[in-house]
């Protein structure tokens, strides 16, 4: 067994989580401004032992994040997270100098990204590890090759090169030791809001951020723009499905205009409501009585119904749980890669005002 087999073997030995794990180096000792770049809620930090800390990760799972400082850097584990691979608190971590991190879990969702004084440079799939993108894809290419992580190896070799990748890049190896000792333990219970572009799109730039409409929204992510969002994510499924009773252009006139009389809107959701309750006991019944076998003669109904629960959504009382909802809905509508980036970003837009109204 070569030696860095062997370092990841004793790690499982000590206890290292194999199934899901998120696994974060950032070059800052400072434990409580780690914890903050995390959006780790104020006053939740303290230190555990080993026994304490079986229950903290059985009683709070993905919320729960242990720190270490290990000379100049900080190593930040979660059991069961991934808060440390998103672009929203890795950048952040990475100001001034930088920070790596590697998520996986039981279903082989991964992710392993490098961040330089503020910004991801490079990520990629530990399943397609020769597909990197970032704005520099090749800045790790020197150590990918010093520690063999590659593709064609066995699921095993690649999550014990990836921490080998990030014991490289920092310096500091992770040891069963290490795995013991007492963690200092917060609680990120308001994960910060993703980036509202996706850095995907930056590089090369998406034409779309550049329409219009788009661009007025990205200028200003206030609440002042979730019905605009709101009306695109309802363009999506009216476009998408011919819906009887013009209901759809219904439900965008009382969104732009506004009742034409007190409990229209009511009324107009309720509608909605039971019409989604009788087309799905038709798609039901006709998925019951199916010949193909596979329901195939139901998907129309239910896309209807799916429409009709977008449109429901998109009428009710809170602005930003409609636009949230009705964008997040209107990815069964989307007919090209391009629309689905597209509510991607209006859903980040989404998150980022409902975290700024959560923390005025």
């Amino acid at each position: 067994m070569d030696p860095i087999h062997a370092r990841y073997a004793e790690l499982l030995e000590a206890g290292f989580p194999d199934v899901q794990v998120c696994v974060t180096w950032c070059k800052n000792s400072d434990l409580e401004e780690v914890a903050h770049h995390f959006g780790a809620a104020p006053g939740t930090g303290s230190w555990a032992t080993l026994d304490e800390l079986e229950d903290l990760e059985e009683e709070h799972g993905e919320e729960l994040v242990e720190l270490t400082t290990m000379g100049e850097w900080t190593i930040a584990m979660e059991p069961s997270g991934f808060q440390g691979v998103r672009s929203a608190v890795l950048e952040p971590l990475s100001v001034g100098g930088c920070a790596f991190s590697v998520f996986w879990n039981v279903e082989w969702d991964n992710e392993v990204a490098y961040a330089v004084d503020g910004r991801v440079v490079t990520s990629f799939d530990l399943l397609d590890i020769g597909q990197r993108s970032g704005s520099d894809p090749a800045a790790l290419d020197g150590l990918l090759r010093q520690v063999g992580l590659h593709d064609g190896l066995p699921g095993q070799a690649r999550k014990a090169r990836v921490l080998a990748l990030g014991e490289a890049i920092s310096g500091q190896r992770l040891t069963p030791q290490w795995l013991r000792s007492d963690q200092f333990t917060v609680l990120v219970t308001d994960p910060l809001p993703d980036p509202l572009v996706p850095a995907a799109l930056l590089s090369p730039r998406a034409p779309f951020l550049d329409e219009p409409e788009m661009a007025r929204i990205l200028a200003a992510p206030s609440p002042a723009v979730l019905l605009d969002i709101t009306k695109l994510a309802v363009s999506f499924a009216v476009a998408a499905i011919d819906l009887e009773d013009s209901l759809g252009e219904e439900t965008l006139r009382v969104l732009e205009h506004g009742e034409h009389s007190p409990g229209e809107r009511e009324a107009l959701r309720s509608r909605l409501a039971r019409l989604r309750t009788e087309t799905d006991q038709q798609a039901m019944l006709t998925q019951a009585r199916s010949t193909s076998g596979r329901g195939d003669e139901a998907m129309p109904l239910w896309r209807r119904s799916s429409a009709l629960v977008l449109l429901e959504q998109a009428l009710g009382p809170s602005p930003v749980d409609a636009a949230g909802s009705a964008v997040e809905r209107a990815g069964n509508f989307c007919a090209t890669r391009t629309d689905h980036m597209r509510l991607r970003v209006l859903s980040n837009v989404v998150e980022r005002i409902a975290y700024d109204l959560r923390h005025p």
